[in-house]
């Protein structure tokens, strides 16, 4: 496999159709509108391509033509989010240096009617991200810093537009946030501070999204999430997003995003799984734990966190304390012992 100029991105495309019909990203990525990479088996009869966003990794092609799968093993990091094309999955063994990965459904929903926009509550401030809020609220400029590091230029998310932040005294609680943008096409997603969640701020901002997106022409709305995630779901349904694929996706990390996303039976499955999966590979631990908490097994969490450190993990120990999963241990000595030596 070999990377890929991105001034002959344009060549891959025929090699991409289902991944292109999904995923926006990967669109952007090949249109130059965000950052990312993309590699080749052959620079003259291409049968293979890979494209990755740093995190997640797409592949697409043939896979009867491709001659040397330990390529792609060298090429895919085991902690990646993976996301082969449909003709792939039966060669994932091949491919991939992660023997502990399991597939989980994924949704993507998109536009199918239009709704009325909720009323904010009292006391919050709904704004459009776009140079103007930037400027006069440190809040919206620090949001749109954290949000554009895979944008090419972060002032492109500014000039769309789209993006919708709600403020509670001058921070931003909510937020409706565009992946990427290109041509016609975009991807939205939502984040809400945990003390102002059923609130309805991030329909409200969703809302003002989608409005904004069809003031400036822009149709191919995306919306995407774990098939277990039943408020984001929710969201998506009330803004008049209808579902539209199911599709599959591979990792070895829970495939959730909040506290009740999953059944207690489901938790200790993947936490069994994943603690099993920690004595190859250490960092396994860290997604083991958030499971066991959510199992409500506390004690088992808290000694896979102590392996986890005490394995030489390179992790950060703001990672720890921010982690949603870890929330009914965050208060625990036994947890603040964890993060400290890790911070040491």
């Amino acid at each position: 496999m070999q990377i890929l100029d991105e001034t002959a991105y344009e060549a891959v495309r025929p090699l991409l159709t289902e991944t292109l019909s999904l995923h926006a990203p990967v669109d952007a990525i090949l249109a130059r509108g965000l950052e990312g990479q993309v590699w080749i088996d052959d620079p003259a009869r291409p049968a293979v391509v890979l494209v990755s966003d740093g995190e997640a990794f797409y592949l697409g092609g043939n896979p009867e033509r491709l001659a040397q799968p330990a390529a792609l093993r060298r090429l895919i990091p085991a902690w990646s989010y993976f996301l082969p094309e449909r003709n792939w999955h039966s060669r994932l063994r091949e491919i991939w240096d992660n023997p502990f990965a399991r597939p989980h459904p994924r949704l993507r929903f998109a536009p199918e009617r239009s709704v009325t926009a909720p009323v904010m509550p009292a006391a919050f401030e709904l704004v459009t991200i776009d140079r103007a809020s930037a400027s006069r609220c440190p809040a919206v400029a620090e949001l749109v810093r954290e949000r554009a590091g895979g944008w090419r230029m972060a002032t492109a998310l500014l000039d769309a537009g789209v993006g919708h932040a709600v403020l509670h005294n001058g921070a931003v609680v909510s937020h409706c946030i565009p992946d990427c943008v290109i041509a016609a096409r975009t991807e939205l997603g939502v984040g809400t501070e945990p003390g102002f969640r059923r609130l309805g701020l991030a329909r409200s901002a969703a809302a003002a999204a989608m409005e904004a997106c069809r003031r400036r022409g822009i149709d191919d709305i995306g919306w995407h999430c774990h098939a277990s995630n039943i408020g984001s779901i929710r969201i998506a349904e009330a803004i008049g997003l209808g579902q539209q694929v199911r599709y599959v996706a591979y990792s070895s990390n829970l495939p959730a995003e909040n506290i009740g996303d999953l059944t207690e039976a489901q938790c200790r499955d993947w936490a069994a799984h994943l603690e099993t999966a920690s004595a190859q590979v250490n960092w396994h631990s860290f997604h083991a734990a958030g499971a066991w908490v959510l199992a409500g097994e506390h004690d088992r969490a808290l000694a896979c966190l102590a392996r986890l450190v005490n394995g030489g993990w390179q992790g950060k120990a703001e990672w720890l304390e921010a982690h949603w999963a870890f929330a009914a241990i965050r208060d625990s000595a036994a947890f603040r012992a964890i993060v400290a030596r890790q911070r040491n």
